[in-house]
């Protein structure tokens, strides 16, 4: 079987996303030789390509524009998007795309009308022209199935592994004192990722703890000021260290030498950073919500991320709690046997079969004919139904199992 990939939307700034195409990428030769990659790749690729091992990028065709990947079609077997969308589409080829999330269903405040309208014309449409989806979460899958209407069918659930991390360097801008405790929160300043509730919990931590700090990497997206101005305003700017976006070696640093990670998010289609603590085997502190409780399950102490109260009282326990420390530790180390780069090849492959064995000429007459104009109908609202089944996903979210550790304000 030839795949080839469409790698577009291969950035930096694409959080996850990219870590998880770079390695799916990086190993693929490895463990499926006999099913070849053809990258449809882009100038602004390069950069991050160049990381790659040389028989990753064997069968690389280098496009202008995303529809001349139509022209190469002859050569492959299946096509895979794995950004969340499918593009070009329709195709007449068996199609697969990975879908991450749709939280503009569940947060639409932080869009605006024309990122609704763009994500409500991809994804939706995507999701249902698609012969087969990766979701790399069961939250990722509820929701693409109870929102988008998706067909359950054709949805294989894989999820991430944590790429290896190189040897630590201590950062650059290191300015806290030699073996200050600190928590450790690896995100982008994108709203879900709740850094403004985050540093209002750290105004509590610093009244009950003497010496615990917290530590960020990850792009402030020019928002330096409103970051460092939260700070100030919540007084815990001088326990507050921002690094900004840092080579992985230092990542590979503060994940080694923290005290916890910091993992308040608010919404995850997956959450990579929780697998990278459970690979150095960092205690964690996360949110009760999305998919979350999917992939820690009871590998993490949880909280109600909106709740900064909440949040604080989570890292004040794990910070002083041992025994909890080394339980959720041991838990960690166990539940990260579930996510093996063996497995995440398996359930591609499964995915390219199923695929294969779905599309039909009669299923791309109708994306064509059917589907396509229906499409190009664009809307900005959310329904009144996206909203209820929404909501109702969080609530069911939150609501954990026996056997996890929890919190209370």
């Amino acid at each position: 079987m030839r795949i080839g990939i469409g790698l577009n939307l291969l950035a930096p700034d694409n959080g996850g996303v990219t870590n998880y195409v770079l390695t799916l990428l990086r190993h693929w030769p490895e463990f499926a030789p006999g099913h070849e990659m053809l990258l449809f790749s882009f100038a602004h690729n390069e950069p991050l390509l160049a990381t790659l091992p040389p028989e990753a990028r064997q069968h690389e065709i280098r496009l202008q524009t995303q529809e001349e990947a139509l022209d190469h079609f002859g050569q492959i077997d299946v096509y895979f998007c794995p950004f969340g969308t499918l593009w070009p589409r329709p195709v007449r080829k068996p199609s697969v795309l990975t879908f991450h999330d749709m939280q503009e269903r569940f947060y639409p405040e932080f869009f605006t009308k024309k990122e609704h309208e763009e994500r409500f014309f991809h994804y939706d449409w995507s999701l249902r022209m698609a012969d087969a989806v990766i979701a790399i979460s069961d939250f990722t899958r509820a929701m693409a199935v109870q929102i988008a209407g998706a067909s359950r069918g054709k949805f294989h659930v894989v999820g991430h592994v944590p790429d290896a991390l190189p040897a630590p360097e201590k950062p650059a801008g290191w300015t806290l004192r030699e073996g200050q405790p600190f928590a450790f929160y690896p995100a982008n300043f994108w709203q879900h990722k709740n850094h403004l509730r985050l540093l209002t919990a750290m105004t509590r931590v610093k009244a009950a703890s003497p010496d615990l700090a917290l530590v960020c990497t990850g792009s402030l997206l020019g928002r330096d000021a409103e970051f460092h101005d939260a700070a100030r305003a919540a007084g815990v700017a001088d326990r507050v260290l921002h690094l900004g976006k840092v080579p992985r070696a230092e990542i590979s640093w503060l994940y080694r030498q923290a005290r916890a990670l910091a993992f308040a998010s608010l919404f995850e289609g997956f959450g990579i950073p929780l697998l990278e603590a459970m690979q150095t085997e960092l205690p964690i502190v996360c949110g009760n919500n999305t998919s979350q409780p999917d992939v820690a399950r009871n590998a993490a102490l949880y909280c109600d991320a909106a709740n900064p109260d909440s949040i604080a009282t989570a890292l004040l326990r794990i910070h002083a709690d041992e025994p909890l420390r080394a339980r959720l530790v041991a838990a960690g180390r166990e539940r990260l046997q579930d996510f093996t780069v063996r497995k995440l090849i398996d359930g591609h492959l499964a995915a390219f079969a199923t695929a294969r064995r779905r599309h039909h000429p009669l299923r791309a007459w109708y994306n064509e004919r059917v589907r396509l104009p229906r499409s190009l109908q664009m809307r900005t609202e959310l329904t009144e139904r996206e909203q209820r089944v929404a909501a109702r996903l969080l609530r069911s979210r939150s609501r954990l199992p026996a056997g996890t550790e929890q919190v209370t304000p």
